[in-house]
This record gives structure tokens, C-alpha cells and sequence, in this order.
């Protein structure tokens, strides 16, 4: 099994062999400048000496040397003149007497260059000193008649690096290759942080090994992705709701075709929704929910003739800023003014047959008849006439017939009055009815209000049981008016209140001969919403139930609009 190598030590090594590499080159190549400029050095010196020299050669050696040495002091460099034929003439460095120990100097590599260019170069080690040592010659008279030859020499130092430049250079590429791998460690550990979501192998791993993992799960789970979203593209695709989403912009990333049909006009990804739609009501919607961030809802009658429902959802994503969802509602709304229309026609309708039967009644009771017969007849008469003037009632509500007259009232004042009006009822059925509360001032119709309370206390009163009772509240909360009517009656099963405030909805509690007709609650929410204010239902079966109603203060608002 291969051993797993540390994060950063290849790095940290590459880095301290280049380091190494880089340094011992730029001190070579110190070292040959330096070199080349101690050739230049000497070449100068050379050419200043040779117009100097032709006369010395005319002299003898002791004379040519006491000139040389003064040439050489003045250098600090070995002079040395040779004549033409290689012979010695004068040495800075050897006496005269010594001159003829010298061996021929017409081969040197230096002269003989200087003999076919004017000037020689050459390095080696001296035979007099012992030592490495740079050779300058310089060619005295001409090529065909030449005098000698006047050399400059100086030690050569060797292009070498010192041991302290070594030591230097093999420092500072340890320096670099620590940092390097300690950087790279770092780096290792940042990139494996990143990739750990999308791996399961260690941290300290190799990176191209958590690299391939990732990669291969990356587009694995983008593979996935795709498939889920071309399958809700299709699925949305077929559901009759027209579906947008939108960008910041306010265009269209997705919409599938039912959205172009009911918008009336061709959606394209990237263009702007105002492009494909000129519904004020729609785009409107789109930009408060957009500007306020919250779900706004709109009703859009298109120049089409269509009826439109539209929900606008503000969305928190990188590419979707809202969704708008549009549901036609055209049979729906037909099929609500049918249903208006047949409930106000059968209200109507039913007038007739009451009044006839009302009279049936009558002169049954006059003409001496069964009695029992006739009291069951005026019973259900009355029963019949209740439920034909509920049912035009809130046929007149829902249809925005209903006339308020609001006038700032005493919200326990009215209270008062509809729980002296039912203290008979209360009493034959063996029920306590108690009111509490505050003068709640508020700006509503005095008769309406009174409608919904005594609805309230009605069925505190009719649903409860002997001994019961019925505490009607009313009181001023923060900016608005609280009413609260609570019975300890029969209560209503949890399963049945979703539906309580449903037209025609009865709870079934067997046999009930002065059962309602299921219109009572539901002219109660209708009444008021219509009176500005909200409805909250509580019960419990077998302990009782709490209606609470919210009106906003005197002069807040003002009562009128339709639920």
C-alpha cells in the first residue's frame, strides 16, 4: 500500500530545489560578470600601456624594468614585456638578472592571440606564482613589424560560489520551501473544507483524489437536478394554473402554457413581464409583493373578457424574486351569481306559499278546527317565514345591496338592549344571561350590530342547558372595540367547526324541533365583515362556546365593505 503523502511536501520540495536551482545560478552567473569585468579591466589598462611600451623595448632590460614597476604600482597588476621572438624583454615580478631563467613566452596562448588580433586572453595557472591568474597581451608595432608584446596579469578568481553564498543559497531555498508547503497545506485544507460536502474521503487526502470524488458526485447530483426539473416543468406543464416566475428585473425565467393563455399573450424567458401583459391590476400585484415582500392578491378582468384570481408570492432565491400563479375564475364568479340569483329568487319565491299557508292557519284556528293541527301548522309557517326572510337577507349581503346607516354608537349600549329584549327567552329556557364591560365607542349601524348580538345570544340561549348561562362583554381594546359572547351550552364538536360559518350548515345533534335553518352564522360572518369588523369562533362540545368580535374604534374606518 503507497504511503500518503503529507499536504505540501512535494510543493514545499519543488520549491526548495528551484530555490536552490535559481540561486546557485545567479551566483555563477555573479561570478562570470565579475570575471568579464576583470578582463575588461585589464584590457583597458593593456590598450593605455601599449603606445607607452614601443620605446622600452629600445632599452635595456634594467632600464625597462625600473618604468614597469612604476606601471605596475600605479595598476596594481604584473607587467611584463615580451619581445617579438618570445624572449622576456622586462618583468615587474622578476628581477633582470633572472630573465634569462624564464622559458619562451612566443607560444602562450595569450601572445599568440595578441599576434594575430592586437589583443590575447588567457587563463592559467602561473608557472611563477603558482596560482590561477588572467592574462592580457597586447600586440606592440604592427602585424608585419611587430616590437613585442606588453602583458597585464592579476590573480583570476574562479567562478566558484564562496561557501558562505552556498550556505546563503541553501538557507534561503529551505526558507521558501517551508513557507511554500506551508502555504500549501493551507491551501489543501481550504479547498478540502469546500469539497467536504461533496466527499467523503479525509481532508488530509491528495487533492486530485477528492477533486475526481467531488467532480464525479457534482455532476451527479447536477444530473438529478436536471431530470427533477424537466419532470415539474411538465408537471406544471399540464396543470390548468398558469404559473411565472420572475427575476428582480420583473422577467420571466419560467412559464408554462397555460400562464400564455391566460395572460393572452407569448411569455418569453428573458424578456419582461409587461412585454406579454397590459393588466394594471396584474402588474400592480407583481409590484407590491416585489416592494413590500409579501403575498398580495389581485382580481384581473382581462380585455378579454376573462376573470382572473391572481396570488403573488414574494420568493427569497438566487434566481427567483416572485411566483405568480393565475387561476381562471370566470365559471366560478358565473356559477356564484347563478347560486346569488337562485337564492334571491327562492326567497322571493317562497314569500307566496308562506303567506297562503300563514292563512290556512288562521282560519283553521277560526273555524274551530284541530287545535293541536293548527299550532303545528303556524309553527312551521313561522319557521318557513324565518328562513324565506334569512335567505333574502343574505342574498341582499352577498350581493352588496345591503344599505348600512353608521353612526357612532355604545357598543355595550347596544349590547344592553338586545339582552333585555331576550331575557324572556332566556328565562322560559332556564338560562342566565349577564352583561359586563365598558361604554365601547364605535362608529357602525346601531340596527345591524344589534342584528349579529342577538343572533349571538339567541343561540347562547336555544343551545344550552337548564340552569346555563350566556356573559355577554363589551369593552374598548387598544384602538378598537372587543364583544365577546360566551355560553357554558352544549358546545360544537371540533370536527364541525371549519364549517360552522357555512351557508345552510347545521351541526347534528339528533332530534332538535326548533333546529335553525344554517343561515344564522353565516349572516353573522357576512354582517360583520360588511360592518368593518373580523369574527373568531371557539367551542368545545359539551362545555360551550365564545364568539369574538373585532370593530375598529370610533371614526377608524368606515363600515361598508363587502368580504
Amino acid at each position: 500500500m503507497r504511503r500518503r503523502q503529507r499536504p505540501g511536501m512535494a510543493v514545499g520540495l519543488a520549491t526548495f530545489v528551484v530555490a536552490l536551482v535559481v540561486s546557485a545560478v545567479v551566483g555563477l552567473r555573479h561570478a562570470t560578470l565579475l570575471r568579464a569585468h576583470d578582463v575588461d579591466s585589464l584590457r583597458r589598462a593593456v590598450e593605455a600601456l601599449a603606445p607607452q611600451a614601443a620605446p622600452l623595448f629600445a632599452l635595456t632590460p634594467a632600464a625597462a624594468d625600473a618604468e614597469i614597476r612604476r606601471w605596475a604600482a600605479a595598476s596594481g597588476h604584473r607587467v611584463t614585456l615580451i619581445a617579438a621572438d618570445g624572449r622576456v624583454h622586462a618583468d615587474s615580478w622578476t628581477t633582470p638578472q633572472l630573465l634569462d631563467r624564464l622559458e619562451d613566452h612566443a607560444e602562450r596562448e595569450e601572445v599568440v592571440a595578441a599576434r594575430r588580433g592586437g589583443v590575447g586572453v588567457a587563463h592559467r595557472k602561473s608557472t611563477t606564482t603558482d596560482r590561477p591568474t588572467m592574462y592580457v597581451a597586447h600586440l606592440v608595432g604592427s602585424a608585419e613589424r611587430p616590437v613585442g608584446f606588453v602583458r597585464l596579469a592579476r590573480p583570476w578568481r574562479p567562478s566558484v560560489l564562496p561557501w558562505s553564498a552556498l550556505l546563503i543559497a541553501l538557507s534561503a531555498a529551505l526558507a521558501a520551501g517551508l513557507v511554500a508547503r506551508r502555504l500549501e497545506e493551507r491551501r489543501h485544507r481550504a479547498t478540502a473544507r469546500h469539497l467536504a460536502g461533496w466527499t467523503e474521503l479525509p481532508r488530509d487526502a491528495e487533492l486530485e483524489s477528492l477533486a475526481e470524488e467531488a467532480d464525479g458526485r457534482f455532476h451527479a447530483a447536477r444530473e438529478e437536478l436536471r431530470r427533477e426539473v424537466e419532470v415539474l416543468r411538465a408537471a406544471l406543464g399540464e396543470v390548468g394554473e398558469g404559473v411565472i416566475l420572475l427575476d428582480g428585473e420583473k422577467r420571466v425565467n419560467f412559464a408554462n402554457a397555460a400562464a400564455a393563455r391566460l395572460c393572452g399573450g407569448e411569455l418569453v424567458a428573458g424578456h419582461s413581464l409587461v412585454e406579454a401583459s397590459r393588466e394594471p391590476e396584474l402588474l400592480a400585484a407583481v409590484d407590491a409583493a416585489m416592494a413590500e415582500r409579501r403575498v398580495t392578491h389581485a382580481g384581473v378582468t382581462t380585455t378579454g373578457g376573462g376573470e382572473l384570481a391572481v396570488r403573488v408570492c414574494p420568493l427569497s432565491h438566487p434566481l427567483f424574486s416572485a411566483a405568480v400563479v393565475l387561476r381562471d375564475v370566470r365559471g366560478e364568479r358565473q356559477l356564484e351569481r347563478a347560486r346569488r340569483a337562485l337564492v334571491a329568487d327562492l326567497a322571493h319565491e317562497l314569500r307566496t306559499p308562506v303567506t297562503v299557508l300563514a292563512g290556512l292557519a288562521e282560519e283553521l284556528r277560526e273555524t274551530g278546527g284541530d287545535g293541536e293541527l293548527a299550532a303545528t301548522l303556524e309553527r312551521q309557517v313561522r319557521r318557513l317565514r324565518t328562513f324565506a326572510e334569512e335567505l333574502e337577507e343574505l342574498a341582499a349581503i352577498e350581493a352588496g345591496h345591503l344599505r348600512l346607516h353608521p353612526e357612532s354608537i355604545d357598543a355595550a349600549a347596544v349590547a344592553r338592549q338586545v339582552v333585555a329584549e331576550l331575557q324572556p327567552l332566556a328565562g322560559a329556557r332556564g338560562v342566565t344571561v349577564r352583561l359586563s364591560g365598558a361604554p365601547a365607542l364605535l362608529r357602525s349601524d346601531p340596527v345591524r350590530l344589534a342584528q349579529v348580538l342577538g343572533n349571538l345570544v339567541d343561540n347562547g340561549i336555544r343551545y344550552n342547558r337548564p340552569g346555563g348561562s350566556v356573559a355577554v362583554e363589551a369593552a374598548p381594546e387598544g384602538d378598537g372595540v372587543r364583544v365577546c359572547v360566551e355560553d357554558t351550552g352544549l358546545g360544537i364538536p371540533e370536527a364541525d367547526l371549519p364549517h360552522v360559518f357555512q351557508r345552510f350548515y347545521r351541526v347534528r345533534r339528533g332530534s332538535e324541533p326548533d333546529a335553525g335553518s344554517g343561515l344564522g352564522l353565516a349572516i353573522v360572518k357576512h354582517l360583520v365583515h360588511t360592518l368593518g369588523g373580523t369574527v373568531q369562533l371557539t367551542s368545545r362540545e359539551g362545555e360551550g362556546t365564545r364568539v369574538t368580535l373585532h370593530f375598529p374604534g370610533d371614526g377608524e374606518a368606515a363600515p361598508g365593505s363587502q368580504p
